[in-house]
């Protein structure tokens, strides 16, 4: 289309040229004169429209192309990315002039663009309908979407804009449609590294593995999704590089230790310029990134995959985006990835444990023997014998007469009726024999000796009341760490015996995020008041999985919700009762004593202070504070665990859980909740097996 050429008077060509207040130009826009981030208001002409597509949400997403005269004889134009409801989607055709307003300007693989949500209005003119000024183009307002209305000026301006400006780069009709269906049929290229073939391209989710290397006017680096493909290259354990048929692969850069992950499952990537430069500069070891349109072809050898990425037309400049696990608006497919480079890692670890196993069997011959296996199935047997029935009808009679036991003395206890316990059914344990240290009778060089265990795995029902707890602030009851990658798996835990190793930071990448967790102990007394001695208490981690349910909170910023706080508070109350009240005092004497010294004043026990006199009658009282206030509160029924955990350990002589480290026993609860109903329970299976 030739622009048009106005005959009006001279006031109105000098009236076209200003933009209303409030709108502005898209060459500010792409000039970055307007910050990334700030919302703006712009008019243009449509030149083309990419059909709604479903986003990982509920929210479809279409794109527009406008220009406006400050860039019409320009090659650019301006992109808005519309996320909405599919059913409130702007459709513009070409040369409609587009009118929007509460936009955001973003910077998006390096282009400066427009993202528009729910709080955006769109102004939709018919093209065919605008008349020629000085009159209004209102009539010829086709649809409008938001709640912003627009005034006069506006549509007298649609009439100058679209009279005014030239339309060459406006596609005729037909070829406008083609482009818009097209978009409509896209194919999804997205594919795991275990279904790439040569000679295809494809968008693909990747760890980057080895970090990227220059190589002059490329650069290169390693990747992987976690799947295997026969026509990569084989990583052995030992870190030597071999090709898909076996054969030791001598490249240039097999002199550098291999880390991982191992077998098939990593893909060489070249980036030529103008990735390289992009590449080498923003990615970084072990980051997840999307590499779109990268081909893939047979390497040198012709026997193992690599991707190539080349600058391609079409495309915009970046075709490397870093991925960031934020939660719930990750990418599903992150997600999956992400979870097998977690099994894999449980994988590796099992194997190199087992590794390890067979050389230590090895290096002392210590290999069973057939006769001992053939030994212990006759033993097996022989205790299979016909009296098997009535040894089982005794055992079944005696724990019937300990439960009738045990819930008699629960009766006299008079147990805290707001907190409930997993497996009530299960015999009560008293708290000296949970804590006292297992023996363990074996013989060696012929000679039976005995050990005492650094801990056992066990589950036990107990009667216990709460006699103190740390930290000593409710506040510091909650705590933060740098979130990780697992983060985004809400189904994923990780497994607890590889814990407490703490060896393999491949498993705790930081994504910076803060995760609030609780993170608390309580030291519990036996509830049987005939039970006094200094095995009658012990001390139990709460972690914060089994302090959700316990609180029935959420771990946060206790410091900053001064709200959330106070619902904490309240939910201990029914726990421990007067406890918090009893450690504020001790807290606010020990401060008093601390100014008593700084100011040489004589103790309270002094005969000057004989108002104080009554106090040392009550210091050495069991759960009464200083002041004389008794310990108020009931006595409940939990759930705990005793596990063990490997700590760092430079006495040799002590190291009992391998080089430089040793196993410590650890009670936790568990099982536990905190009732607003006294007659709420748990369900009655058993979860003590």
């Amino acid at each position: 289309m030739a622009p048009y050429q106005p005959s009006g008077s001279s006031k109105f060509t000098s009236t076209a040229k200003e933009l209303p207040f409030g709108y502005t130009s898209i060459d500010n826009i792409l000039a970055e004169i307007v910050p990334v981030g700030r919302s703006v208001s712009v008019m243009g002409l449509v030149k083309d429209y990419q059909v709604p597509i479903p986003t990982n949400g509920s929210h479809h997403k279409c794109t527009i192309t406008i220009y406006d005269k400050s860039i019409e004889y320009e090659q650019v134009d301006l992109a808005i990315s519309v996320f909405r409801q599919l059913d409130d989607m702007p459709r513009p055709m070409a040369g409609d002039v587009l009118v929007i307003t509460s936009a955001k300007v973003q910077s998006y693989r390096e282009n400066i663009s427009l993202i528009a949500n729910k709080s955006a209005s769109f102004h939709i003119y018919s093209a065919s309908d605008i008349p020629r000024p000085p009159h209004s183009a209102k009539d010829a307002l086709r649809s409008s979407h938001g709640t912003r209305q627009l005034g006069e000026k506006e549509h007298e301006y649609v009439s100058c804009l679209y009279h005014f400006i030239n339309k060459e780069s406006i596609p005729d009709v037909a070829t406008f449609q083609k482009k818009v269906d097209q978009s409509g049929h896209r194919k999804d290229k997205f594919c795991k590294l275990d279904n790439i073939v040569d000679g295809n391209y494809y968008d693909v989710i990747v760890n980057v593995v080895k970090a990227p290397f220059d190589e002059m006017d490329k650069t290169t680096l390693w990747v992987s999704d976690y799947t295997e493909n026969d026509s990569f290259h084989k990583f052995s354990w030992d870190g030597v590089k071999q090709d898909s048929h076996g054969s030791l692969d001598t490249g240039i850069h097999t002199t550098t230790k291999w880390t991982g992950p191992f077998g098939k499952r990593s893909m060489q990537v070249t980036c030529f310029e103008p990735h390289a430069s992009h590449v080498k500069s923003e990615v970084q070891l072990d980051q997840w990134i999307r590499i779109r349109n990268i081909k893939i072809k047979f390497g040198k050898n012709a026997l193992n995959l690599e991707g190539a990425l080349h600058e391609t037309r079409g495309f915009s400049r970046q075709q490397v985006d870093v991925l960031k696990l934020d939660g719930k608006d990750c990418d599903p497919r992150l997600k999956e990835a992400v979870r097998r480079k977690l099994e894999y890692e449980k994988l590796k670890r099992k194997q190199l444990k087992s590794f390890a196993e067979n050389e230590s069997e090895k290096d002392t011959g210590a290999k069973r023997k057939a006769g001992d296996s053939e030994e212990l199935k006759m033993n097996s047997k022989k205790r299979q014998g016909p009296s098997k029935m009535r040894r089982n009808q005794t055992r079944e009679a005696a724990r019937m007469k300990v439960e009738e036991q045990d819930k008699h003395a629960e009766e006299r206890l008079g147990l805290n009726e707001f907190i409930k316990c997993e497996s009530e059914g299960q015999p009560v344990t008293p708290v000296p024999s949970i804590a006292e240290p297992v023996l363990y009778k074996t013989t060696v060089e012929g000679e039976e000796v005995t050990l005492t265990l650094p801990f056992v795995c066990a589950k036990y029902r107990t009667n216990v009341r709460v006699v103190d707890f740390h930290p000593r602030e409710l506040e510091s009851f909650a705590t933060w760490r740098k979130s990780t990658e697992s983060d985004v798996l809400s189904d994923y835990s990780s497994d607890s015996d590889s814990g407490s190793d703490g060896d393999d930071s491949s498993l705790v990448r930081s994504s910076g995020n803060k995760i609030w967790e609780w993170r608390f102990t309580l030291q519990l007394e036996d509830a049987d008041p005939n039970l006094k001695g200094e095995k009658d208490r012990f001390w139990v981690v709460v972690d914060n999985i089994e302090a959700q349910q316990l609180t029935g909170l959420d771990a946060s910023d206790l410091r900053g919700d001064p709200d959330a706080l106070h619902v904490l508070r309240e939910q201990l109350f029914k726990l421990w009762g007067n406890l918090e009240e009893m450690k504020l005092q001790e807290q606010q004497r020990h401060i008093a004593n601390r100014r008593r010294v700084a100011a040489k004043q004589p103790p309270p026990s002094s005969p000057a202070n004989v108002d104080n006199e009554h106090l040392q009658e009550t210091s050495g009282k069991r759960n009464k504070n200083q002041n004389g206030l008794k310990l108020s509160n009931k006595p409940f029924s939990c759930c705990i665990r005793q596990y063990g955990v490997k700590l760092r350990e430079p006495d040799p002589h002590k190291a009992n859980a391998g080089e430089g480290r040793r196993w410590v026993r650890v009670f936790g609860l568990f099982g536990t909740r905190i009732c607003n109903e006294r007659s709420h329970s748990f369900p009655p299976e058993s979860v003590l097996g």
